[in-house]
């Protein structure tokens, strides 16, 4: 990444300059100025945040949401500077009294536990962000009435809280956000841009929250006249170097998420309760003075939980039958010759032995044929083996019009070889059968000339089963085959019937 270190050489000393002019600005009293203070603490998130955008457009697409979001919570906490400063630099706000800056301030965390709380596949819909954006209206709606004691546009007076637990509500903040990050952190597949994300989300947080915390407790002990805004701005000079840091991905196929583990697909899925038990914690500071609001809020929160936890439930219930149906497509599938589109080799014997069970106890016949195309290699040498696949298919639709019971089934035993299994069908009906196929060939008038004729023959071979009569699928099988090995050698285009005891019968002529 040559030109990722370029950009390090040049960003790296603008950012060492700027950290020592906010320093000087900041602490040394000749220097010191509250107005360019200011400045330097917009100007730090401004950068982060033009980082943050460039990195929306280039990230992989499942993360540019999460970007989006952890920019737009920056976006907040940029406003909340500009109102700060119009609230000291202007109007001269007492420092104990919490402004509508402290609000910006405050807020900025929601949409970054949203980030958090929003999950990188699988639950990604647009239902579940409407889902999330209401429970963020909520979170900023209770934020407010946290902060000042009141509804928004009420005509009631304002009763913010004090500065002190303003601040303790701050570092809270900003320890669960952290902690939230730090277990996406340690879910996160290892080496994907997921992960990267969550790494620079995780230092970020951390610096951020250290850095406010000092201030905050420092500006609380001198009563509003801290000089340690500095440390709050390296949190985001840090963060734009760790952005401009992370590598481009130009080839969209490496963005293809690593398999996750148990825990990663837990933490995954359970992420957005993140969300739902922040919120439930705002209502639990409104509701002794706003308990209809609470109420209100509870009845939200768990809403968009139970709304959330049915739509999956849904989702895993049709991806289950989907996954189902695949499945049986899959076995249909497997159980059909491709190139005839009737059941294969592998159907054949599975119907075999449940037909023959079938006809056990219910003591009826089976009968069994067997069918095999005369010269058929001298077809495939003399016409090609295309016009010998058209010749397959044709015969299967033959032997499919002939064996047309919904118990019958028609399968290509094997290269140019045919099976059709007749249940409750007995020899003379399974002959008549076999007669109508050689029936049916003759009128397609396939051409293959041949010491037997210019068309397309076929020989079969016929063999039965007779309750009570002894036998086996097995020796069915066997004894079909010895008749079309009969009818073969009599001079094909003939019909052999055997039975599984006596191995010998009458030569039928076609």
């Amino acid at each position: 990444m040559p030109g990722g270190r370029l950009k390090l050489r040049l960003v790296v000393p603008l950012v060492a300059a700027f950290l020592f002019l906010d320093f000087l600005f900041s602490t040394v009293p000749q220097f010191q100025s509250e107005s360019v203070s200011y400045l330097f603490q917009m100007v730090a998130p401004l950068l982060a945040l033009a980082a943050r955008c460039w990195r929306i457009r280039v990230a992989a697409p499942r993360l540019r949401i999460l970007w989006a979001l952890f920019a737009a919570g920056l976006a907040f906490w940029s406003g909340g500077v500009v109102l700060s400063a119009w609230e000291d630099l202007f109007q001269h706000v007492p420092f104990d009294v919490a402004a509508l800056s402290d609000f910006a301030f405050f807020y900025y965390g929601v949409p970054i536990l949203f980030a958090i709380s929003t999950p990188v596949e699988g639950q990604r819909s647009p239902i579940f962000t409407y889902l999330n954006g209401v429970q963020a209206a909520f979170a900023g709606y209770l934020t407010y009435i946290t902060i000042f004691s009141v509804l928004p546009l009420s005509s009631v007076q304002a009763h913010p809280m004090s500065i002190s637990l303003l601040v303790l509500t701050y570092d809270v903040e900003n320890l669960v956000l952290a902690l939230c990050c730090l277990v996406r952190l340690i879910a996160a597949p290892k080496g994907g841009d997921e992960r990267a994300f969550y790494r620079t989300m995780f230092v970020f947080l951390t610096f951020y929250g250290v850095g406010v915390m000092i201030y905050n407790h420092h500006a609380l002990m001198s009563h509003g006249s801290s000089s340690f805004s500095f440390v709050v701005d390296i949190s985001f000079l840090l963060l734009a170097v760790l952005i401009m840091r992370l590598p481009v991905v130009e080839d969209e196929s490496s963005t293809i998420p690593a398999r996750k583990g148990l825990l990663a697909l837990f933490v995954d899925n359970a992420s957005p309760i993140f969300f739902t038990l922040a919120l439930l914690a705002l209502v639990m500071q409104v509701l002794p003075q706003h308990s209809h609001t609470g109420m209100a809020a509870i009845g939200v929160a768990l809403g968009v939980y139970g709304i959330r936890t049915t739509l999956l439930q849904i989702r895993y219930m049709r991806s289950q039958q989907q996954l189902q149906e695949a499945r049986d497509r899959l076995e249909a599938i497997s159980l059909q010759d491709g190139l005839t589109g009737i059941a294969n080799r592998r159907s054949f014997d599975l119907a075999l032995q449940s037909e023959w069970h079938r006809a056990m106890r219910a003591q009826h016949p089976l009968s069994l044929l067997l069918i095999d195309l005369d010269f058929f290699k001298n077809l495939n040498d003399t016409q090609g083996h295309p016009t010998g696949d058209r010749c397959l298919i044709e015969v299967a639709g033959v032997l499919r019009a002939v064996a047309s019971r919904s118990g019958d089934l028609v399968a290509r035993y094997g290269g140019e070889e045919f099976a059709a299994i007749l249940p409750a069908t007995t020899p003379e009906a399974a002959e008549s059968l076999a007669r109508e196929i050689q029936d049916g060939l003759r009128e397609l008038k396939i051409r293959n000339e041949t010491s037997i004729g210019s068309y397309v023959t076929v020989s079969i071979g016929i063999a039965s089963y007779a309750y009570p009569e002894e036998g086996s699928p097995k020796m069915l099988v066997e004894a079909a085959d010895q008749a079309l090995y009969q009818a073969k050698q009599a001079g094909r285009n003939l019909i052999r019937r055997l039975s599984m005891q006596q191995l010998s019968g009458a030569a039928i002529s076609s």
